[in-house]
């Protein structure tokens, strides 16, 4: 079984897809196809699964996986060594993260040191952020709050807290700062499960034993429009605060409403050139929680 064939299967393994295999590897997918068949009429074994939801792994598909899963990092590791008497003058860097206030600084540093490397920028929830990052589906992730810090490498970046803002027709948004228990009546918008705002939420809910219906929107942009039609209140960090017409915001009081964000990549991959670089250019972290 040669490199060609091992980098085709851990594709299709990792996207569920011979179509999905064949873009990010830059071939048609019949190649895919051929490289695939090749294996399983040689060995006469089958390694997918293939029914009209889409493909699966077989019992030797797995454990070929297992064995096989890895080689795409030694292939890079070897490659970043070879280059590494070189300056960064070419190369993709993926980068995920929840929200750009934090990210942007930072970046704006590394493309003026690194200009010839491009920078593709991904946003989502901290759930879906990590997932990309362990799928190695982007190569640095701006996380908040990681539980399970067993596969990444992470460098703390800042320390925020939880405002609440209200529609000017709202009466909570004539006050300077309010007890989280005095809100509970109110109506919460609060983004998808995966987002670490709506976690703190509801942990605080549960704090307080209090079991209630929360109104999901799945942008903040959208929560923005729904807060400032006072159709409930909404929550963001301190940070990510902006001038909003007919909304004001208000600190919340008698609250664990702090998150810490991470940058983050895989530790395997900490060591690549690219990102390494990246990560020299993190700054100092800042706690903002006690402003």
């Amino acid at each position: 079984m040669n490199y060609t064939q091992i980098r085709s299967f851990n594709a299709v393994t990792k996207h569920r897809s011979f179509t999905k295999a064949a873009k990010i590897l830059n071939v048609s997918q019949s190649a895919i196809s051929e490289q695939v068949k090749s294996v399983e009429s040689r060995f006469k074994i089958k390694l997918f699964i293939r029914n009209g939801s889409g493909i699966s792994l077989t019992d030797y598909g797995k454990k070929l996986y297992d064995i096989t899963k890895d080689i795409d990092d030694i292939h890079e590791q070897a490659l970043n060594l070879l280059k590494s008497s070189n300056r960064l003058t070419s190369g993709t860097l993926n980068i995920g993260t929840v929200a750009p206030i934090h990210l942007m600084p930072i970046l704006s540093k590394f493309s003026k040191k690194f200009p010839k490397i491009n920078c593709n920028i991904v946003f989502g929830n901290s759930v879906q952020i990590k997932e990309k990052l362990l799928r190695k589906e982007i190569d640095i992730g701006i996380l908040a709050d990681i539980n399970d810090q067993s596969q990444l490498y992470s460098k703390p970046l800042v320390r925020d807290k939880l405002l609440l803002f209200a529609s000017i027709k709202n009466t909570i948004s004539k006050t300077k700062s309010i007890s989280f228990k005095d809100i509970v009546n109110e109506t919460f918008i609060v983004r998808e499960k995966g987002s670490q705002t709506r976690a703190l939420v509801e942990r605080e809910l549960l704090h307080l034993g209090i079991k209630k219906k929360l109104y999901t929107i799945g942008s903040r942009e959208g929560i923005f429009e729904a807060v400032k039609n006072n159709m409930g209140v909404g929550f963001v960090y301190s940070t990510e605060k902006i001038n909003l017409p007919k909304v004001n915001f208000v600190k919340l009081t008698n609250t664990n409403f702090y998150a810490t964000e991470y940058v983050c990549c895989l530790t395997k991959r900490y060591d690549l050139n690219a990102i390494k670089a990246f990560f020299d250019i993190v700054p100092s972290f800042k706690d903002l929680s006690k402003s």
